[in-house]
Order: C-alpha cells, then sequence, then structure tokens
C-alpha cells in the first residue's frame, strides 16, 4: 500500500506538472531585469555548499557582468517540496541543483530543459565527466543536468582501535575474507566495541558489496531484477554475517544509535561511509581515522552518485542559463568547488584541491573510487519498489529471514512492479 500511493502520488505530480507547465512561462529570448541584466537564480539545497557556489557565481558574474545570479537556499527536508510546487506553479529557479533519484519524476513532467541541441551547437564536452554520472542524469537519451559533484564510499577505520588490537590498517589488498578476519579480532565485547558496523543501509553498505561480488540490480535491458542472482544473494549474506557474528550492532541496536554515533564515540573500529563525511569525522575531537578503499571480492565496487546542474524548461533566461551553466560544469568554477573540500567535483582534473583540503586523511581513496563506481541502481521505477527494498532487508538483517529467501522474494515484487510499468 505505501508504495501504490508513493506511485500514484507521483504520477498525480506529474500530471500537474504538466498542466501548469501548460499555461506557464516562456523560452524565448533572455529577459532583462530592471537593472538591465539578465537574471537567473541557481537554488540547492546544502548550507555547506552554498558559500561555494557564491563564490563560483561572482567569477561567472565577473566574467559575464550582463548577468546577475542570484543564490537561493532551501533546506534538503524543504527543497523538493519547493521545487515540486514552483513547477505546477510554473515559477522554477532557472537553474537548479538535480539530484538522479528525483529527475525521472522531473522529466516525466516535461519540466527540465533538454540540453542535447546546446550541448552539440556549443561543442560542450562531456567525456570530462564519468560516463555513469553522465547517463544517471538522462532520461530517454536526453541529457537533462550537467554533472556537478561526485560522491563515493569507502572504509573508513578508527585508527587507535587498529593499533590497540595489533591490526595493520586495510588498503587496497583488503578481500572480503581480511575484512571480515579484522572485524573478527577488531570487536572487543567487554570494552562495548564493534569491530565493524553493518546497518541495513543501500547506499552506505549492501549496494557496495553487491557490486564488489560482481552483480548488479537489474538485467542489462532493465527488465529483471537481479536480487535473486546467486552473486547478489552471497553478497547479502556476506553482510548479515557480521551482524551473525556479533563483530556488528544488532538492527535493534542501530534503531537507537546510528551508525555514525557509534563511529564517532569510539564504539566501532570500522564503517563503510561516503566522502560527504569527511568534515563531520574530521570534526570530532579525539576521534582519530583514516580512510582506505572498499575491500573487493570481484572488484573494489561502490556507488558513485552526484548531483547535476539542470534548467527549467520554461525559463525566461534560457542563454544566460545556458551560459551560466556551461560555467558551472566548466573546469575554473570545479575547482573552486574542490578548494571547499564540500564535495568531489565531477569534472576530469579538477579533483586535487578536494585531496589538499583533507590532509590527515588519504582523500585521494574517494577520488579513485570513482574508476570502479556504479551507479546502475538508479532506474525510473526504483521510486515504486525502494519501500520493498527497505522492508525486506530489515527483515534479512534482523535474522527473521535468510538472505536467500528474502532476496528470491524481493526480486518477485520488483519484477511485478516492473510488469505492471508495462
Amino acid at each position: 500500500m505505501k508504495t501504490r500511493r508513493t506511485r500514484i502520488l507521483a504520477i498525480f505530480f506529474t500530471i500537474l506538472l504538466a498542466v501548469g507547465l501548460a499555461g506557464c512561462g516562456s523560452s524565448g529570448s533572455d529577459k532583462a531585469s530592471s537593472s538591465g541584466k539578465n537574471e537567473i537564480t541557481l537554488a540547492l539545497w546544502d548550507a555547506n555548499q552554498k558559500p561555494a557556489m557564491e563564490e563560483m557565481s561572482k567569477a561567472f558574474m565577473k566574467e559575464n557582468p550582463n548577468i546577475k545570479v542570484n543564490v537561493e537556499l532551501t533546506p534538503w527536508d524543504q527543497y523538493w517540496t519547493k521545487l515540486q510546487a514552483a513547477a505546477t506553479g510554473g515559477n522554477m529557479a532557472d537553474v537548479f541543483w538535480m539530484s538522479p533519484e528525483q529527475i525521472f519524476t522531473y522529466a516525466q513532467g516535461d519540466a527540465l530543459l533538454d540540453l542535447n541541441d546546446k550541448i552539440k551547437a556549443d561543442k560542450f564536452d562531456m567525456t570530462k565527466y564519468p560516463e555513469n554520472l553522465v547517463d544517471a542524469l538522462k532520461v530517454d537519451d536526453k541529457q537533462l543536468a550537467i554533472p556537478k559533484d561526485n560522491s563515493t564510499v569507502a572504509l573508513w577505520y578508527n585508527k587507535d582501535l587498529f593499533d590497540k588490537a595489533g591490526v595493520s590498517y586495510p588498503d587496497d589488498t583488503w578481500t572480503w575474507d581480511t575484512w571480515m578476519d579484522a572485524a573478527k579480532k577488531l570487536t572487543d565485547k567487554k570494552a562495548g566495541v564493534y569491530g565493524m558496523l553493518a546497518p541495513n543501509n543501500g547506499q552506505n553498505f549492501i549496494y557496495n558489496l553487491i557490486y564488489q561480488n560482481g552483480s548488479d540490480f537489474f538485467t542489462e535491458d532493465g527488465k529483471k531484477s537481479l536480487y535473486d542472482s546467486p552473486k547478489t544473494i552471497e553478497a547479502v549474506e556476506y553482510g548479515t554475517e557480521f551482524i551473525k557474528k556479533g563483530y556488528s550492532p544488532s538492527i535493534a541496536d542501530f534503531s537507537n544509535t546510528t551508525p555514525d554515533q557509534y563511529f564517532e564515540s569510539g564504539k566501532a573500529a570500522m564503517v563503510t561511509a561516503g566522502s560527504w563525511m569527511n568534515s563531520e569525522y574530521l570534526s570530532i575531537d579525539g576521534l582519530n581515522v583514516g580512510v582506505a578503499p572498499m575491500p573487493k571480492k570481484a572488484d573494489h565496487g561502490t556507488i558513485s552518485a552526484g548531483m547535476g546542474y539542470s534548467i527549467a524548461a520554461k525559463t525566461k533566461n534560457p542563454d544566460a542559463a545556458w551560459k551560466f551553466v556551461q560555467y558551472m560544469g566548466g573546469k575554473d568554477a570545479n575547482l573552486i568547488q574542490s578548494k571547499s573540500g564540500a564535495a568531489i567535483s565531477a569534472y576530469d582534473g579538477t579533483q586535487q584541491p578536494y585531496v589538499d583540503k583533507f590532509p590527515t586523511i588519504d582523500a585521494q581513496v574517494f577520488v579513485d573510487a570513482a574508476k570502479y563506481g556504479h551507479s546502475s541502481y538508479m532506474v525510473p521505477s526504483r521510486a515504486d519498489w525502494l519501500s520493498m527494498e527497505e522492508d525486506m532487508m530489515i527483515n534479512i538483517f534482523s535474522g527473521q529471514i535468510s538472505a536467500k529467501k528474502g532476496c528470491t522474494e524481493l526480486a518477485k515484487q520488483i519484477n511485478d512492479v516492473i510488469a505492471n510499468q508495462k
């Protein structure tokens, strides 16, 4: 019922979006403000990144004095609600951050400008970005956003706990066997310390295991779930072993204390977490941490997901908005973004300032992870089966059902969702 309601709401929003866009806005010549400048707005959700976005916008305006850019911040928990309302009302920001998970909904409502013709006309080089990020911001071969950044996941570890247990720090030679063995040695039940944190979290933990084991989420044609494949089942089973063996808190424990709280309080030796956690982990007094590549089975696999800059389909300033997006997606702006340390820039060759921002850890690990990163879990049907996946993983990781039985049932549920969408 929960998923069905989600789908109904998505369909309802798409209809409203189409109706709203049909009667509002104009895609004609750029409109000037009272100051005589073309005025555009950039909408975003992360306060930590606002200073960098403002600095990038100022650099753009210096090169383009006839265009004024206003940076508008809306907190994450309000951002998508506000964007949907703006889309149906025909008053979206000219340029805004777009997530691969949300892009399908806005594409269905024709709210996003198709950038293919502009990319071709200006010979804008899309090969400067990781291919999976470019593809994640496409719908029906339409490029609906230019990549902004890239987020990857790695293995964070507490150096002090490793030193105390006499365990060597993780490196790129670690395998699943090394990982499990280290978790055993690092677990100290008397001290209340766990060797590893294994939550039922897709993007931070489970998805990465699936990719590491050489599996994926769907067949190449996207018509069949691979959750029931032997490699996927093996990956999920491996994740649950940390809990079964007592090396990780239980799902019930995680309902009271989050993985971050365990790790930041020194009660866990290892956790898989993203590049977005650098500033938080490194700000904790007394927390001596390092970061290493994800352990491998078939590969080091990790999720690789980034945001993009989209343009409203009915912006009154399409030329100015595109000129701005070209700049924001270019080398100079990406260098500014990297220097802020708030995100790993997507543009090739601009990541070093990000690495330099965090001298106490090997932040290059997150940059290199893009080479074996995946984002194939981002599919149009995801919103319709995500709650099914979350519920099943709770059952599997809490031991109520085996990984084989749970994953097989989940594949069937997802396949039914796909079949009903035809």
